[in-house]
């Protein structure tokens, strides 16, 4: 049995929720709380991107107690970015090492694959790409602060060099010719190679007792593109957990995902109208160029534009409806339906206001700047969708009720 944590973890659970559905491994889906209250059983506890910080105040003291628990005892967790994060030693503590901060804005904000260097380990790094390079999806990562001297934390992958579909900010940066990013940094000093990734550990891996952690800032849970070595991070997943879970089956890689074209299992009208006023704002969105093609499962987004809680409304909306709507979810569902209607219904139309204002903006810029105050668009921004570190708004509120029924 796996454990999945869910507490802020947003398009990242989803994609995650994919990958365990797609193995049959028996999972439960977990709020901090659950965990706080009852404890943890199973294998392995997986962490899911999204913010570590609402993830501790999910657990509170007693729910992180009971995670050190579970792993001192045996158990093995598994956490991605924000769920690596949760378990520093500013966390949950089972690894020793802090998390280190970037200073230039532009290095975080790094999304798609970049290589790094695979450790020659025969044990938890897939035996394929031990000791070679691998292509290994990063969203919006942190970074590990390594210290100089060995504390018993193995690093299992280092970053090396920018993969083919990495994005800084909302520039595609394998189409930047060589030339012109010297010349930009020459003239506006402006870097756009993620350096500050630069031969740094993406994974680590220690003990905690008589259990074991792996933690990552690659999305190993992240379905495989359409380019080769894409379908590295779903690999090594699918090896964890049969080191770690005793997974049987003998897939090599995680199916593709596309929310659009989930099957639709539960016909709630409430759910279907909302699907579909969605997808038209969406497409609104992309008509304004606020948002554009990324992959299958992921809309990109112009620089500023709420794009992450997009794609988790889009993923919440899409998984929801492809459940089962088995007596205790339609009696979970019950309750919220008519507050999720109005919600959304008020959300939509802020939403549609905010976009077209936005595009306004943009086209004001130079010609009439100052025209429409960028402070009134902050604040609808942040009633809408609340910090884009944190959270917040109204979509938070609608997502909530939509991962309430996962």
């Amino acid at each position: 049995m796996i454990g999945i944590l869910w507490d802020a973890s947003h398009i990242w659970g989803y994609l995650l929720l994919h990958a365990v559905r797609s193995t049959g491994i028996p999972f439960r889906v977990l709020k901090g709380l659950d965990i706080a209250q009852t404890g943890l059983s199973g294998k392995m506890l997986i962490v899911p991107g999204g913010s570590a910080r609402r993830k501790a105040e999910g657990l509170g003291p007693a729910g992180a107690q009971a995670v050190r628990r579970f792993v001192k005892d045996g158990g093995r967790y598994l956490g991605f970015c924000g769920g690596a994060g949760l378990a520093l030693a500013d966390g949950l503590g089972l690894c020793p090492w802090m998390r280190d901060g970037m200073t230039d804005r532009l290095q975080h904000l790094v999304s798609g694959s970049l290589c790094c260097d695979m450790a020659e380990d025969g044990g938890l790094v897939p035996p394929h790409l031990a000791g070679k390079t691998a292509l290994l999806p990063v969203w919006w990562p942190g970074r590990f602060s390594e210290p100089d001297e060995p504390d018993g934390v193995e690093v299992l992958a280092r970053y090396r060099a920018p993969g083919p579909d990495l994005y800084v900010a909302d520039m595609p940066y394998s189409s930047m010719p060589a030339d012109i990013l010297a010349e930009w940094k020459a003239m506006y000093g402006v870097t756009l190679r993620p350096s500050l990734l630069d031969k740094r550990p993406c994974v680590v891996t220690g003990t905690y007792g008589k259990g074991s952690w792996l933690l990552s800032y690659s999305h190993l849970e992240t379905p495989p593109g359409d380019f080769p070595g894409s379908e590295h991070a779903g690999a090594w997943l699918l090896h964890l957990l049969r080191q770690w879970c005793g997974l049987s089956s003998d897939m090599t890689a995680l199916p593709p995902l596309d929310f659009n074209r989930l099957p639709v299992l539960w016909e709630d009208r409430v759910l279907l109208d909302a699907r579909a006023s969605l997808l038209e704002l969406l497409a609104l969105a992309r008509e304004l160029g606020l948002l554009f093609p990324r992959n299958s499962w992921l809309l990109g987004w112009r620089s500023g534009v709420p794009g992450a809680q997009f794609n988790s409304l889009n993923a919440a909306l899409s998984t929801t409806l492809s459940l089962s709507p088995d007596e205790r979810r339609m009696k979970k569902w019950a309750p919220l339906r008519s507050d999720f209607a109005k919600n959304f219904a008020l959300f939509l139309q802020g939403a549609r206001s905010w976009l077209l204002a936005r595009r306004l903006a943009d086209t004001l810029a130079d010609s009439a700047p100052g025209m429409l105050p960028r402070e009134l668009l902050v604040d609808q921004r942040r009633a809408l969708f609340g910090s884009p570190m944190f959270g917040g708004g109204l979509s938070e509120q609608l997502l909530d009720m939509l991962e309430t029924l996962v």
